[in-house]
């Protein structure tokens, strides 16, 4: 039977439902107004920050008690095996829930500045319909969500083509909700336990698919609003961190699932006219001089890299990086790239700050719906090509 058309599963009556939101060195008085949200919704027993800032501490004591809801706070735990990062205080949550029994956990990111009680009621909506994974969609700004656009999603194309991971829109996204059966066999996956880092977010994606569980996309169609970038340098960890969590999954095809999902909505005009980064600060990022260890590395590398790929090695040149040229350069680099080797850090890092600067010039430029299109398209053709010479081999 296709799963898309099996009926929903039973869910608990009254399930206790348990709001996370790790943070670190978001402004705190956003956190805290989410922590403040969370806790004044009906459906919410438990609202656990994780993390520890002064701030915060200081704040929890002030809103105790303002509403129905049960306020924790406590630092993430050690868990992983990669840089101590957001992996860890997720899973020290995923952790907990499991031990605790929880019927239902969301995430949210610490940064939402438009975080209202329209995300929690659309998550828990989905799981009284019985679906086990609820993950929120949401318009971004044209050049905002660019490692989603030119990491993630490419790579969940040319590894899953024909499969639901290369079309889910945020794969990146830290706000979702599992029920109990997700909590428990995510709780216990190596692979999500051990990712303490950016890669987290591309990790739980792909288990809870590769699980079986079923999936709903909830539309905010506000989107999600949060602190924008300067230079794209800022990025530099999450990059190499969930390009190394792409490569690192499992390369057996993942089973259909019951999946659904909102209609997207109307784009606020405010986001459409957003820039996400700095432009001059981040194109100084390819022209710089390449490290010795990167420079090395090029040298190595070099009788196998793209005309394209080399004139932005070597000369800061990114004006050849399209969309077939980077399709074949993450082809290459997938199963060379070496997370913490100072070279290739430095080597993807340049390439996708080159890529970005090229769509940002050649595709954005034209404004957002022919940019969202470009975008969409782009991962399309991705799929159909990885499709077509998997289906040759």
């Amino acid at each position: 039977q296709n799963p898309e058309n099996q009926g929903p599963t039973p869910f608990k009556v009254n399930p206790m439902s348990v709001i996370a939101i790790p943070f670190k060195n978001e402004d705190p008085n956003v956190v805290l107004a989410n922590i403040r949200t969370a806790a004044g919704h009906p459906r919410i027993e438990e609202v656990w920050a994780i993390g520890h800032t002064p701030d915060i501490r200081r704040g929890v004591d002030e809103i105790i008690g303002e509403g129905p809801a049960r306020i924790i706070l406590f630092p993430e735990e050690r868990l992983g095996s990669l840089r101590p990062g957001k992996g860890d205080a997720m899973n020290t949550a995923l952790q907990r829930a499991d031990r605790a029994g929880i019927d239902r956990l969301h995430f949210y990111d610490a940064d939402i500045l438009n975080f209202d009680s329209d995300w929690i009621d659309g998550a828990e909506e989905a799981a009284d319909r019985g679906f086990e994974v609820v993950r929120h969609t949401f318009p971004r700004a044209a050049t905002d969500a660019m490692i989603t656009w030119f990491v993630t999603r490419p790579m969940l194309a040319i590894k899953y083509p024909g499969t639901i991971l290369p079309r889910i829109g945020q794969p990146l996204g830290g706000e979702l909700l599992l029920t109990r059966k997700a909590i428990s066999e995510l709780a216990r996956n190596e692979d999500v336990r051990s990712r303490s880092d950016w890669g987290i977010d591309t990790v739980l994606t792909h288990a809870a698919v590769a699980s079986g569980f079923s999936l709903y996309e909830h539309h905010v169609p506000d989107g999600k609003q949060h602190a924008l970038y300067g230079s794209l340098v800022e990025l530099r960890d999450m990059v190499l961190e969930c390009f190394d969590a792409a490569a690192s999954l499992d390369p057996r095809q993942p089973p259909p699932v019951r999946h659904q999902r909102d209609a997207d909505a109307a784009v606020p005009e405010s986001l459409k006219a957003t820039t996400a980064y700095d432009y001059d600060s981040s194109a100084s990022i390819v022209t710089a001089t390449p490290s010795p260890q990167e420079s090395d590395l090029i040298k190595r590398l070099q009788p196998e890299l793209s005309r394209p790929v080399r004139d932005l090695a070597e000369r800061g040149d990114w004006s050849g990086l399209d969309a077939p040229t980077w399709y074949d350069f993450l082809t290459f680099a997938l199963p060379r790239f070496q997370l913490g080797d100072p070279g290739w850090d430095a080597f993807l890092f340049r390439m996708w700050t080159g890529r970005v600067l090229w769509y940002t010039t050649e595709v954005a430029i034209d404004g957002y719906d022919a940019a969202m299109g470009y975008l969409e398209s782009t991962v399309r053709g991705y799929e159909q090509r990885a499709g077509d010479l998997r289906s040759r081999r």
